[in-house]
């Protein structure tokens, strides 16, 4: 059989191209949507190719009285969706994945680690045929997943923690400040949540078994008096209250009081639950981005099966992934991002990580 490609402004307009010079017996392959141009004097717009074949019984050229059955299934063809609005089923029965089971499998195995575009389609891209899916997506997770390593090693003087209640934040603060101080660095704790009963009892009491300074501060004036208390130090680690996207005055109230710190010198960290769904962790993103959040905490993996939902997030938000967290113990449910703990929780990817670590361990 003879495969066309035709090349098109839009997946209409190259439909009706290819049937113009190949008749109405022109059968749809494949399609696939790009950029083209973005050079210095040129203007990146879409294209799309198809790739097209001439049905059996058809020559090259038909009739223009063709069959009332060909020219029916024709426009069906024609009216083929985006490959991006298809169900993961329909994608897994269109006639390009049934021809390349690979890409089939892998498919299916990003689906069932809740992996989106545009993640989705960087992993798949010119996936090769034949060989172990598992493998070719574990490099390519590893390669293509951010890890915010500068800040792992070479955190700015103020890191901002900014989440929901619930998302963990102070629990995460309590690990990160034993991580870097293992690292040598002289570390000192501000917690802005006066609001919350309690709040200051638990970072106080996780400060004073970590032998970390904390200090509460509830106003601007108080905030900058802390800061320069800590002024010494290498890092400070800056808890801040949980808000709910309707709840303008802590959100101002927030705004104002970071606005005393030194922007050039101040990272913002944002907390996300490994449990959450990603529409909903796009929802919190969204109430909290106006404070530039430079890297993800991911907290709670040990109560979801894969964090391809984060993974996905991470990509569409741009935003690299600084640390992991797995429990309640502190300091000792804490990671530091990286591939071999990404690759740990993932769904039959094929690799099992945690037997690997225990081995290594020993």
């Amino acid at each position: 059989m003879q495969y066309y490609t035709v090349v098109a402004d839009s997946y209409e307009q190259a439909v009706e191209k290819a049937r113009e010079q190949y008749g109405d017996g022109v059968r749809i392959h494949s399609r696939r949507d790009y950029m083209t141009g973005g050079g210095l004097f040129s203007r990146r717009r879409m294209q799309c190719e198809i790739v097209c074949y001439i049905s059996e019984g058809a020559g090259q050229r038909t009739s223009r009285h063709a069959s009332d059955r060909d020219i029916s299934e024709f426009e069906k063809e024609a009216r083929t969706p985006d490959p991006e609005t298809l169900s993961p089923e329909e994608r897994l029965n269109t006639e390009i994945y049934r021809e390349k089971p690979v890409n089939a499998e892998a498919l299916a195995m990003l689906e069932k680690n809740h992996i989106t575009d545009p993640l989705r389609s960087k992993l798949l891209e010119d996936f090769p045929d034949g060989g172990d899916a598992a493998m070719v997506l574990a490099q390519r997770l590893i390669s293509t997943v951010r890890i915010d390593y500068e800040r792992q090693v070479h955190p700015k003087h103020f890191a901002v923690f900014v989440g929901p209640t619930g998302s963990g934040k102070t629990t995460t603060i309590a690990k990160a400040a034993y991580i870097y101080s293992r690292m040598d660095l002289s570390v000192g704790i501000i917690t802005l949540d006066t609001y919350r009963t309690g709040a200051f009892e638990q970072i106080a009491a996780f400060g004073n078994a970590l032998s970390v300074p904390v200090i509460a501060a509830g106003a601007e004036d108080e905030l900058i008096r802390a800061a320069e208390r800590f002024s010494w130090k290498d890092l400070i680690l800056i808890d801040t209250m949980g808000f709910s996207p309707r709840d303008k005055e802590l959100n101002l109230r927030l705004h104002g009081m970071l606005s005393m710190l030194d922007r050039d010198r101040t990272d913002c960290i944002l907390t996300v639950a490994a449990s959450m769904k990603e529409e909903d962790v796009m929802e919190q993103y969204a109430s909290y981005s106006e404070f530039s959040p430079s890297s993800l905490a991911v907290t709670k993996i040990d109560e979801t099966e894969t964090i391809g939902n984060i993974l996905s997030f991470s990509c569409k938000t741009e935003l690299p992934l600084l640390f992991l967290t797995d429990g309640q113990k502190v300091p000792d449910d804490i990671e530091k991002a990286s591939g071999t703990m990404i690759l740990e929780h993932m769904k039959d990817i094929g690799l099992d990580m945690k037997r690997f670590r225990a081995q290594i361990s020993l």
